[in-house]
């Protein structure tokens, strides 16, 4: 039986997801490990070619994109791993990365997930791979930019901890479900994944379940992955991208936070997020445009 189950979901990505499976194999040769990839009706060659060449991938294809949280649901129920790892598909894993993870939640029985240090391809550091809770002071400080400038103020900071050093772990309320290591019993506990929620958020939400359920969550820097961030699946359609966040976002504000904050504070939570949701819309005209103009040339 494989110690730790990955579980992947891919959307037209092909050309990244080799770099993620080749990386597997080359620096985690001892690993116990199964993968299932679940597959959310790609139009591209993936479900063509990955048998051929991964053939040791249980592959689930749907035949519509049902989202990353419903899917990621539909890996996890078909997996039998002690552990689970949620693993995108735009990443590239380090010598034994997964494997200090897994080794780190065996050392503590008390830590219920456990994620790695997340670098870029140049190798600078993606803060988002562990956060704090997102308050109205934390997300709008966020937004603005004001955590560049109050740095000393650690309520300013709380939502990406850049407060924390980056190469110490700690305790955090969130990873990135770019690499999410979870135990078996805490999901037997928890239950799934939220599908109210169709992507992005759902990382947040299930590591502050986790939390409220009594388990620790941590980040271990000791661990390390490329993210190759934005490439391909739903990044290709940045509108779908953006109402995804903001969706997101509203709806574990409604599930974790509205209850500590009055009325008013929630109207203008609302006002807030519509408004970064349009400013993301019209930051995504110009792509949008080109990728029309590139898709009629062909």
């Amino acid at each position: 039986m494989a110690l730790v189950s990955l579980c992947m979901v891919s959307l037209n990505c092909w050309d990244v997801i080799q770099q993620c499976l080749d990386s597997l194999i080359e620096n985690e040769p001892d690993l116990c490990y199964e993968v299932i990839l679940v597959d959310n009706a790609s139009t591209d060659e993936l479900v063509d070619q990955l048998p051929r060449r991964y053939p040791f991938v249980k592959l689930i294809c749907n035949d519509k994109n049902v989202g990353f949280t419903r899917a990621t649901n539909q890996a996890i129920h078909e997996s039998v791993g002690s552990f689970i790892l949620w693993l995108n598909t735009d990443t590239i894993i380090k010598p034994k990365a997964i494997t200090y993870l897994i080794e780190f939640l065996q050392s503590n029985e008390c830590a219920g997930i456990a994620g790695p240090k997340v670098l870029n391809i140049d190798g600078s550091f993606q803060p988002q791979c562990r956060r704090g809770l997102p308050t109205p002071f934390a997300s709008i400080c966020y937004f603005l930019h004001l955590d560049r400038v109050l740095r000393k103020n650690s309520h300013a900071q709380q939502y990406l901890l850049n407060n924390l050093p980056i190469n110490e772990k700690n305790m955090v309320d969130a990873v990135s479900g770019c690499c999410l290591l979870g135990r078996r019993a805490m999901w037997d506990q928890i239950g799934p994944l939220d599908e109210n929620i169709f992507a992005f958020g759902e990382d947040i939400d299930w590591c502050v379940t986790a939390k409220k359920a009594g388990w620790q969550v941590w980040y271990v820097p000791h661990s390390e992955i490329i993210h190759l961030k934005g490439q391909g699946g739903v990044h290709a359609k940045p509108f779908h991208k953006a109402w995804g966040m903001h969706s997101g976002m509203w709806y574990f504000y409604k599930k974790h936070l509205r209850n500590n904050y009055s009325r008013l504070t929630s109207t203008l939570v609302l006002f807030g997020i519509c408004v970064s949701f349009l400013i993301h819309c019209a930051k995504a005209i110009p792509k949008w445009l080109l990728n029309k103009l590139h898709s009629n040339k062909v």
